[in-house]
Formats: C-alpha cells, sequence, structure tokens
C-alpha cells in the first residue's frame, strides 16, 4: 500500500483509505473480489477509483465499469498519470493558457461519458465557445438523441455499462442523421489496439484521459471550425447552382413558347431548311428544360423533406403521356419506343408529378444512351400487390461491378460516353420510388443496353 496526502495505492482490498483520499488506484486482480470491491468503492463516494492492469480486455474493461471504476491505465504504474489528474483538476477554471476563439453557436455536440465529472470538465471546457451541448450520462438514453438530433460532433467514452462506446458508434453509423457527424473517443482505455479500433471505426481523433482541457478545446474547436466551413462551401455551391438553374427556366420557357408560336404560323412552309432549324431549336430548348427541371427537382428534395400528394391515377396514362411529351428526343437517332401492358388502366394511388418525373427521367436517359435505329420497350405488370414498371434500351450499357452505385448522388458515366449529365437523375428516382415504399434496381451490360425496374404497392 502506498499512500499520500491525495491518493492512495491499494495492493489489497483490506487496505483501509482516507476519507479524505481523493484518488484510489486498486493495483490487483478485482474479478476475483468483485463483493469487497464494490463495497470499497460504494463506500467512498467522493474517492476516484482507478485500475492498474496490464489486462485491457473488453470483458475486464466493461467489468471494471460496472463497479465504478472510472480509469484503466497499465501497470508499472506511471506518476505522471497520477500527477497529470491532479493537474487536470486544478487546471478546471484556469484561463492562463486559454487562446481567443471565436464562437460557434450554430454547432451542436453530443458528450456520452458514464462519468458526471468527465462530462461537467468537457462541458466546463467548451463553455466559452457557446455551443449547443447535450450530455448524456446513460449510454443507451443518448440512443434517442441520436435518432432525433443531426449533430456537428459527438464525443464517446468507450469504458460504459450497456453500451461501450464502440458499440454506440457502429449504431450511429447506421443511424439516418448522424451517419456522417464526426466522433472524438475521449476514453481512459489506452493501448494500440483500443485506439486503431477508434480510427477504423472513422473516428476523428483519439483522446486519452486524463487530458488536458486546453488541447481537447483547441482539437474541437478546430474540428468543428473545418467543419462549419465544409458546410458553408457546400451551401454556397447548391445555392449557387439552384438559384442558375431557376433563372434559366423562364428564358427557356419563353424560348419554348415563341419557337411553338413560329412552327404553327408555319411561315417557314416554303423553306424546308428553316423550319427544320426551327425543329432542331425547339428540341434543344425541350431538353434544356429536362436538364434544369431535373436540377431544380434535387435541389428542392435534397434541402426539404420530400412532401406526397398522393391521388389515384392512371399509371398507363402517365407512361403513355411522357413518350408523347419527350417523343421529339427519339427522331434524331431514329428511335422506336414500344409500349407493352395488358389492357389494364393500371390505376395507384401515387403522387402525380413525382412519377411522372421518374419516368420522365428513366426514359430520357434510355433515349440518350440508346444506339441509334433501335428500340426503347417499356413494359407494365402486375404482381400480386404491385405494379411493376420496365424500361429496356439496346444501347451502351454499363458494368455494373465497376459501377456498382449507379443511384447514388453524382453518380454518372456521362463523360466516358462524351455525354453531357450530372448524375442526379436516378437519386432523384430512387428518392421518389422510395418515398413511394417502392423498389427500385438495374441490370445491364456493356454494349448490350440496360434495364431498369421499379415496382409501387398497389
Amino acid at each position: 500500500m502506498i499512500t499520500s496526502e491525495k491518493y492512495t495505492i491499494l495492493d489489497s482490498v483490506s487496505h483501509k483509505i482516507n476519507e479524505t483520499t481523493q484518488l484510489c488506484i486498486l493495483n490487483f486482480n478485482i474479478i476475483q473480489v468483485p463483493d469487497l470491491t464494490k463495497k470499497l468503492i460504494n463506500s467512498h463516494p467522493n474517492t476516484i477509483f482507478w485500475l492498474a492492469t496490464n489486462d485491457f480486455s473488453k470483458q475486464n474493461i466493461l467489468y471494471a465499469s460496472k463497479l465504478g471504476i472510472k480509469n484503466v491505465i497499465q501497470t508499472p504504474i506511471k506518476t505522471e498519470l497520477i500527477e497529470d489528474f491532479f493537474q487536470t483538476k486544478s487546471n478546471i477554471k484556469d484561463n492562463n493558457l486559454n487562446y481567443i476563439y471565436k464562437p460557434l453557436k450554430q454547432s451542436s455536440i453530443l458528450i456520452v461519458d458514464d462519468n458526471e465529472l468527465n462530462i461537467k470538465l468537457l462541458e466546463d471546457t467548451l463553455y466559452d465557445l457557446e455551443i449547443k451541448i447535450i450530455s448524456c450520462s446513460n449510454p443507451t438514453e443518448s440512443l434517442k438523441y441520436i435518432k432525433e438530433f443531426k449533430f456537428n460532433l459527438i464525443l464517446l467514452d468507450i469504458l460504459m455499462p450497456e453500451i461501450s462506446g464502440f458499440e454506440l458508434a457502429e449504431i450511429i453509423k447506421q443511424s439516418s442523421l448522424n451517419n456522417s457527424t464526426p466522433i472524438i473517443f475521449i476514453s481512459a482505455v489506452s493501448g494500440t489496439e483500443n485506439i486503431l479500433n477508434g480510427y477504423n471505426m472513422g473516428a476523428y481523433s483519439y483522446i486519452e484521459k486524463p487530458f488536458h482541457p486546453n488541447i481537447v478545446k483547441s482539437q474541437i474547436y478546430n474540428l468543428l471550425k473545418t467543419e462549419e466551413n465544409k458546410i458553408s462551401l457546400e451551401k454556397e455551391k447548391e445555392n449557387f447552382v439552384a438559384t442558375l438553374t431557376h433563372d434559366l427556366k423562364s428564358p427557356i420557357n419563353a424560348e419554348i413558347t415563341a419557337l411553338n408560336y413560329l412552327l404553327k404560323d408555319n411561315p417557314t412552309k416554303d423553306k424546308p431548311i428553316q423550319k427544320e432549324m426551327l425543329s432542331e431549336l425547339l428540341n434543344s430548348a425541350k431538353y434544356m428544360k429536362l436538364i434544369t427541371d431535373r436540377i431544380l427537382a434535387h435541389y428542392k428534395q435534397k434541402n426539404t423533406d420530400l412532401i406526397l400528394n398522393k391521388e389515384i391515377c392512371s399509371l398507363k396514362e402517365i407512361v403513355i403521356s411522357c413518350i408523347n411529351e419527350l417523343n421529339y428526343l427519339t427522331t434524331e437517332k431514329n428511335l422506336q419506343i414500344r409500349l407493352f401492358s395488358e389492357p389494364d388502366n393500371y390505376l395507384i394511388n401515387i403522387d402525380y408529378i413525382e412519377i411522372k418525373r421518374v419516368i420522365n427521367n428513366l426514359l430520357s436517359n434510355a433515349i440518350e444512351y440508346s444506339n441509334k435505329n433501335s428500340y426503347i420497350d417499356i413494359t407494365l405488370a402486375k404482381d400480386n400487390d404491385k405494379y411493376i414498371f420496365k424500361i429496356k434500351d439496346y444501347g451502351l450499357g454499363i458494368d455494373l461491378e465497376k459501377y456498382n452505385c449507379v443511384f447514388d448522388e453524382y453518380m454518372t458515366l456521362s463523360k466516358n460516353h462524351k455525354k453531357v449529365g450530372f448524375g442526379l437523375g436516378l437519386n432523384i428516382c430512387k428518392s421518389i420510388i422510395n418515398a413511394h415504399n417502392g423498389d427500385i434496381s438495374i441490370s445491364s451490360q456493356p454494349q448490350k443496353g440496360t434495364e431498369i425496374t421499379f415496382t409501387l404497392p398497389i
């Protein structure tokens, strides 16, 4: 037994400690005497207990945590760790090393640590940054916040009962709101294996306890500032593209109206070349409108929740309408669109505008990547409780083993085929079909064509 004014190192659970002891390190196998260890810890609520061991297995760490031990360190015990502990406590309110930080009022962080003292230390450390902080000493309680709120950063302890920090990180990565939120592990669990596990799970940093408040403050501040700048640049880019495409809509619509009027008035009936030129200009204007509508639809869905306005519609009538509207695009390639369906109207409760957007996107893609003088086949069918839509072209096709993420945002192969595309069309289609509780899939082979299928529940 080693004892001083502030701390005690116990080599046996039978030894006693003073009521004034701030830190007690247990330098023996706690598993052999769990009841006595727990009794010792419970009888000294104002004392912090550490365990000195070389067994850093997950089982041993979680067992120590359940007994109330707040830190696990390696034997032989390094006096520097003890000195750092008391230095950290005295520096909580010390502002001598504070630098000038700009407030981060727009940032929010989640702290999950079963040790209330650690939470208080972190809250005091970050106080003047004016960050919105939600703290949980119960990891199970933190799950509801992870589901309900989007955070800019999550700080996790590893040594926690019920759910370890690593297990909680896995849950976070599967969540809808925080799957890309940066995670920092702040833990007493040291060792190369644990640190590597943290980084392998996508952690941005791994900070060992006891930590220096000003160093942690600087790390967190710089990470949040970087994330804030990245989000700001992304929003600026999105606003620019959305504004540009919105401003283009009016002149494009005016151009289409004017060209339709000129062709209807037919001043070029004796001038076939001029009529052909006007028709080509009209087709180009319609194609530009299709692109701008697609980009605007993407940003609308990305920045707001997709709200469906459902009504009873004929899926077959929507398909025929799309074929008629895009028929002008088939002329140059001499394509034929063939519709195969039963004598049924395929009545279904859907959002007419959104489903029409899906079919327009799929049909325009099929036309774009079809070979000249070929076919595009559209099939409508019914299978028990769902309608099935299939569109097949006999064109360029793609290698799905090489490109297995065709429905992802900004995924496009247009450059490979010397075409123009933003990689938004299929992503929009997937979002709309999923919002209708349907499924969408693709099959394709290079130089043999592509078939895309979506289903909608009746």
